[in-house]
C-alpha cells in the first residue's frame, strides 16, 4: 500500500510539472478538439473501450487493433459541454488543470504505444499500455467520486 501511495505522489508531482510547462488553457484544449454530440461520461466510456482494444490487440499481437485504440486516445474529440462543469464549482479550476496535465500525459503514452506497435515490440507496447492504464486509473481515483453532473452548453451562463 505504501508503494502505491509513493507512486501516486510521484505521479501527481509529474503531472504538476507537465501542467506548468503547458501553454494551453482548458478552454483552448477543448476548442482544439473536434466537437461531438456526446457527454464527457460517454467520451470516457469510449476511451475505456479504446484502452480495452489496445489490451486485446496486445494479447492477440494485432498491431492494427492496438493502433486503432491508441489513435483514438491521441485524437479523441471533445464532448458537447465543458468537461469541468461536471464538478462542483470549487473543484472546477483544479479539474481544468488536471485535464491539461493528463491530456499531455495520455498523448505521450498513446504515441509510445503506436510507435512500439509499429515495430511489433510487444514488450514495449505492453509497458506503454500499462503506463497509460495507470494514468487513467490515477485520474479516476482522484476525480470520479467528485462528479456532480453537468450543464449542456445551451444552459451555460
Amino acid at each position: 500500500m505504501r508503494t502505491i501511495r509513493v507512486f501516486f505522489i510521484c505521479f501527481l508531482s509529474m503531472i504538476a510539472s507537465v501542467s506548468q510547462a503547458g501553454v494551453l488553457t482548458a478552454e483552448e484544449l477543448v476548442a482544439s478538439k473536434e466537437g461531438v454530440d456526446m457527454t464527457y461520461k460517454q467520451l470516457m466510456q469510449i476511451m475505456g473501450e479504446s484502452s480495452s482494444m489496445i489490451h486485446k490487440g496486445i494479447l492477440n499481437k494485432n498491431k492494427m487493433m492496438v493502433e486503432v485504440g491508441a489513435n483514438f486516445i491521441l485524437g479523441h474529440p471533445a464532448p458537447n459541454h465543458r468537461p469541468w462543469l461536471i464538478m462542483r464549482e470549487e473543484d472546477q479550476e483544479s479539474f481544468q488543470r488536471t485535464l491539461l496535465s493528463y491530456s499531455q500525459v495520455l498523448d505521450v503514452q498513446a504515441l509510445a504505444i503506436v510507435e512500439a506497435a509499429r515495430d511489433e515490440n510487444w514488450i514495449q507496447v505492453n509497458r506503454a499500455a500499462h503506463r497509460l492504464t495507470s494514468s487513467c486509473i490515477s485520474c479516476h481515483t482522484v476525480w470520479k467520486d467528485k462528479v456532480v453532473g453537468f450543464k449542456p452548453l445551451s444552459e451555460e451562463p
